[in-house]
């Protein structure tokens, strides 16, 4: 057996993660590889790389665009992928109840966790220009609201407060995002037209601070999770709002764990739905966002979901049929 180890030297400590690996790893195990990636192309050629060498299990210890470039190249091999936090978000991380906070329980599950097979989604977008590209996703993409905020979040804020930085992005993004007109069919049935603002699609629901948007999302149901967000003013974005931070609550998430409460009802400001796959066409580009990374504007998009596509190391005592946070 081998392990690589894929780390982003900006968001991982690499002696701290080498004397962690150390520590962790059988000793019947082959000498563990060490791929580090590159500023320029998301990890993608240190994830190619460590594929190529045939390793059974790659460590991925960066932020969650590379997390989710690997979650893309391994999806359908027999490499599984083991999550370190090193970002701000952690988005992955946190829906498989990974510790978040110490390293070295972190690498521990990478080599003593449960395989655990989940889904991967996948976010195909056409620009106006009429380009196109394809990209994996294993928690949210969509576009809208989020999308925005995710341009706005001033990197260097980000660093300093982590997750608050998102405040001052949504402040701004709400000013600039306006409602748009959006065709779309849901499981190739009846062609449908809503305005709207945000469009969301999940694999799963938990997000950084405890937010959960999407709370009937299993990450192995072989189903994506939809949210249209479709306030009209300041008090339909307050009713989103409220109706987010209850579904959050702690006491919330408990009740619908334990099957006391029944799946999520649409609001007027919030509609829910469930579906294998989801076309959309609107009448104006809008920025887009793949699990927390910006991906530029979009005229068109198609989701759909390849089910249990990709092995993950998830802890032993953690159950993947709900969110985690």
């Amino acid at each position: 057996m081998r392990a690589a180890v894929v780390y982003n030297p900006v968001k991982a400590d690499l002696r701290a993660l080498e004397k962690a690996v150390e520590g962790a790893q059988p000793e019947d195990w082959d000498e563990a590889l060490w791929f580090e990636t590159d500023a320029d192309d998301d990890g993608r050629k240190a994830v190619e790389a460590a594929i190529a060498e045939g390793v059974d299990v790659a460590l991925v210890a960066g932020g969650d665009g590379t997390v989710r470039m690997a979650a893309e190249l391994l999806a359908g091999t027999d490499i599984a992928l083991a999550v370190l936090p090193s970002g701000t978000g952690n988005l992955l991380a946190r829906n498989l109840g990974i510790d978040l906070t110490f390293l070295r329980a972190s690498v521990r599950t990478a080599f003593d966790g449960k395989d655990r097979r989940i889904d991967v989604g996948w976010a195909e977008f056409e620009r106006e220009d009429g380009g196109k590209a394809k990209h994996a996703f294993v928690v949210i993409a969509g576009f809208g609201l989020d999308a925005a905020m995710v341009q706005n979040t001033d990197a260097d804020l980000k660093k300093k407060v982590g997750w608050l930085a998102y405040v001052d992005a949504i402040v701004k993004s709400v000013q600039r995002i306006q409602r748009v007109r959006m065709r779309y069919r849901v499981d190739g049935g009846q062609q449908r037209t809503v305005g709207l603002n945000t469009l969301m699609v999940g694999n799963c629901g938990a997000l950084t601070g405890n937010v959960v948007l999407l709370p009937d999302a299993k990450i192995d149901d072989g189903r994506l999770d939809v949210a249209i967000l479709r306030p009209k003013d300041a008090y339909g974005w307050l009713q989103v709002v409220k109706y987010v931070t209850v579904n959050s609550a702690l006491l919330t998430r408990v009740l619908r764990r334990k099957r006391l409460i029944g799946p999520q009802k649409a609001v007027p400001t919030l509609g829910y739905g469930q579906c294998t796959e989801f076309k959309a066409r609107l009448d104006e580009p809008m920025p887009v966002q793949i699990d927390g990374d910006p991906y530029g504007e979009a005229i068109a998009m198609r989701f759909s979901i390849q089910p249990g596509a990709l092995i993950v190391k998830a802890p032993q005592r953690v159950s993947l049929a709900r969110p985690v946070s």
